[in-house]
């Protein structure tokens, strides 16, 4: 089974945009609102993601940690900020995207729908 894996500390805004990656991908996400509990999923899961979208500011700790655990996938980093220090340790530690996180959803959908179709395009390809 395909997932999606979301990152977010803000409930509300993770449900609307598990919503709209749905529709956008096809894809289930599984949601997370902290490094621990996204440590816990990683863990527990048979599969590893397709792509993820993690959050920087968590309630338990920098998001870069996470990403780093997450390099061998395709993610989009959400900040709060536009510090360029902070998108270039972002994209360093593996985000192939770094989104503030007042970007429409359309954009972060697009983002997102962009990397899972190149990952489907390899497989396709491949097979």
């Amino acid at each position: 089974m395909s997932w999606l894996l979301l990152v977010e500390k803000h409930a509300l805004f993770r449900e609307g945009l598990a919503l709209l990656l749905k529709w956008r991908t096809g894809l289930d996400s599984v949601q997370s609102g902290s490094i621990a509990e996204t440590r816990r999923i990683l863990g527990d899961a048979n599969e590893k993601p397709v792509c993820a979208v993690v959050d920087l500011d968590l309630p338990d700790g920098d998001g870069i940690e996470l990403l780093e655990r997450l390099r061998e996938l395709p993610v989009v980093a959400l900040v709060s900020d536009r510090s360029l220090e902070r998108c270039a340790r972002a994209l360093e530690a593996g985000a192939d995207k770094v989104l503030h996180k007042r970007e429409s959803s359309e954009k972060i959908g697009n983002t997102v729908e962009q990397l899972v179709g190149v990952l489907r395009t390899r497989d396709f390809s491949s097979g």
